[in-house]
């Protein structure tokens, strides 16, 4: 019988760069924002105007469920009169893709009319918004809330739009 000798190679490839895989925006991080509004009362039909500044921070209870919870202070102006708004909200929604965020928002809080502090309500806000992230640090946001009153009788006294930036670290 014959016998061979066997030859191996060694298949040495060199070291090249490894890919960067992107899993998306993160989103469990605090975060600091400015924001823009637009309230309408459902009681009388007053417009009210302003803006405001937010903070919060996230966590994600799975791949695609995140909790969250936020502070705003916010003022607001018809022309006539002004009012400071701060609430405490949470947050809980859905990664539509790694980089957009559908949630619900809920929470409580009071307003005050700025001529008269003594002239305050405690109050709750109800709604959805959609994030999006637009760079590695830097989200904008849509967000429709009621906003309603516990001494009122009325589910709500104002529908309100916000449209605002987050910076998140």
């Amino acid at each position: 019988m014959l016998a061979g000798t066997a030859f191996a190679a060694d298949l040495t490839m060199p070291a090249g760069e490894v890919p960067v895989v992107d899993n998306g925006f993160d989103w469990a991080r605090p975060y600091v924002g400015a924001s823009v509004s637009s309230e309408f009362s459902l009681d009388d039909g007053d417009d009210y105007f302003g803006g405001g500044v937010f903070a919060g921070i996230n966590f994600l209870a799975s791949e695609s469920f995140l909790l969250g919870v936020q502070v705003t202070a916010d003022a607001v102006s018809d022309g006539d009169a002004s009012y400071g708004e701060l609430f405490v909200l949470g947050r809980a929604g859905i990664l539509l893709t790694p980089d957009m965020l559908l949630y619900g928002i809920g929470g409580v809080g009071f307003d005050w009319e700025l001529d008269d502090p003594d002239n305050n309500s405690t109050a709750y806000q109800l709604g959805a918004g959609i994030e999006v992230a637009v760079s590695d640090s830097v989200t904008v946001r849509g967000q429709l809330t009621g906003y309603g009153y516990f001494d009122d009788s009325d589910l709500f006294d104002y529908a309100r739009a916000t449209v605002g930036v987050a910076f998140h670290f």
